[in-house]
């Protein structure tokens, strides 16, 4: 903890007790009190400063001070705001106090680079984390821009979970500025979500710069897929439990109701998808994989054949025709991506481009990982009857 939040429960517990055991311009600790009845040869002054001696830190005073006022006849008489109290009063009181200012102490602070790992996150850890992402829901997660705040949140964090296969390729730079050893590549609050996940997309030839923006370790879109989400949200619950211990049956159960609700939903949703009249798609950008393999949908051609670089002339002459073979009239955007080249191709073949949420928060009503896969799938039910 450091000197601040120290020095503001010290002084929120100072607020709460003195007080308590004050009356008229009388105003003294418990182990003032007992100080002077050791002056004065009392035993039991003594004996109470032994304890506060013993005690350590701010919960070690405070406890000391509270046993103090609980035996000591004068100060119980002084009570104002437990005039009746006791022995028994105190350690109410104590776990009062304590209970206001565990959050502060007790919240794992963890650092995510996406909104989509973010919510997993949040419904695993629910109060006991105190999480962020670094990346915004309508933002591309290839590029974010660093802000110097990045700095302070990576510096405090204890985990930080990110997608990896090369998605976060702006991460380096800020992990290495904010000089936290333990969510550093090797570090134990590191966490290389991919670890988990079975890639799709690993390409089989050496990859070079004519090829774009190609990640070479594989697709790193996977949070698309449900049953990616449920693969993360078991890894995150590991990963809270060995950071947090005292934690691990809240993670646990956040798991099991997360676990439920998704595995409740996953039926439903590709029964809504099967029942459409057309389920060929182009896309902008190869995001959509996971996706469109979960729900049975069939990617017939991209806009961006080569990642990264606009599509040339040829690249999208053969886009259309690939849509025009394969029936298919709907295009696939982010809201992130130009329109340009995607509104020239849905013209030609009498389609329509449908842009489409990719995480969790690109839009305002998108506040859940559930809540995202029911908007992809409500619109694109709709788009392709």
């Amino acid at each position: 903890m450091n000197t601040t939040t120290t020095t503001n429960n010290n002084t929120l517990i100072t607020n709460i007790i003195s007080p308590a055991i004050s009356t008229g311009n009388d105003r003294e600790w418990p182990l003032s009190k007992a100080r002077k009845q050791s002056a004065s040869g009392g035993r039991n002054g003594d004996r109470q400063i032994r304890r506060g001696r013993d005690a350590r830190g701010t919960i070690g005073t405070m406890a000391a001070a509270l046993a103090v006022a609980g035996r000591t006849r004068q100060a119980r008489a002084r009570l104002r705001l437990f005039p009746g109290g006791g022995p028994g009063v105190w350690p109410a009181v104590l776990l009062f106090v304590l209970g206001l200012l565990a959050p502060g102490w007790a919240r794992l602070p963890v650092v995510t680079t996406t909104t989509d790992l973010l919510a997993i996150v949040q419904a695993i850890g629910g109060d006991r984390v105190e999480a962020v992402s670094i990346g915004r829901g309508h933002e591309d997660p290839h590029f974010v821009e660093p802000r110097p705040s990045f700095l302070t949140t990576l510096g405090r964090a204890r985990l930080l979970f990110l997608i990896g296969l090369d998605l976060e390729i702006w991460l380096r730079p800020l992990l290495e500025g904010a000089r936290n050893q333990t969510i550093k590549p090797g570090g134990r609050g590191y966490v290389d979500c991919s670890q988990v996940i079975p890639v799709k997309e690993v390409p089989t030839v050496r990859v070079d710069p004519s090829m774009g923006d190609v990640h070479p370790l594989g697709n790193p879109h996977y949070w698309l897929d449900p049953a990616n989400a449920l693969r993360l949200a078991e890894l995150i619950a590991r990963r809270l439990s060995e950071v947090d211990p005292a934690g691990a049956a809240t993670f646990a159960t956040n798991l099991a109701a997360f676990r439920r609700d998704l595995e409740g939903r996953i039926p439903g949703w590709q029964a809504r998808l099967a029942k459409v009249a057309n389920r060929k798609v182009a896309c902008f950008h190869s995001s959509w994989i996971y996706f469109a393999d979960a729900f049975g949908l069939e990617i017939v051609g991209y806009l961006e054949p080569r990642p990264g670089i606009p599509p040339t002339g040829r690249e999208i002459a053969a886009l259309v025709v690939a849509m025009q073979s394969a029936g298919a009239k709907v295009i696939l955007r982010e809201r992130y991506h130009p329109d340009r080249f995607a509104d020239l191709v849905a013209g030609k073949v009498g389609g329509k481009v449908l842009v489409l949420p990719a995480s969790v928060g690109a839009e305002p009503s998108i506040k859940t990982y559930p809540d995202l896969i029911e908007t992809l799938v409500s619109r694109l039910e709709s788009a392709l009857q």
